[in-house]
């Protein structure tokens, strides 16, 4: 992540290519909010998964900042579902 970021160009095709990227990782989280619903579970908003897992884990990569423990993913998961439904963002 940190390789890219430093790389990116500024031209039409690569804020595209950049964009589609995100449009596929954004469709993956949709997916698995889906199928948890299908199982009778209250998967967090898409807002709330990425402002609370997914740049939380973005920033260390592309800033090269080590997670504090093992485990760290977890925490997030933990924190992220344990405020889900509410608005308050990390």
């Amino acid at each position: 992540m940190r390789a890219v970021a430093l790389s990116m160009p500024g031209s039409a095709q690569a804020q595209g290519e950049r964009a589609q990227h995100f449009e596929r990782r954004i469709h993956a989280i949709e997916r698995i909010r889906e199928r948890a619903a299908a199982r009778g579970e209250n998967p967090p908003p898409l807002e709330q998964i990425l402002d609370q897992l997914i740049a939380p884990l973005y920033l260390r990569a592309i800033f090269g900042i080590e997670p504090p423990a093992t485990g760290y993913p977890e925490l997030l998961v933990d924190r992220l579902l344990s405020n889900a439904g509410g608005s308050e963002t990390a």
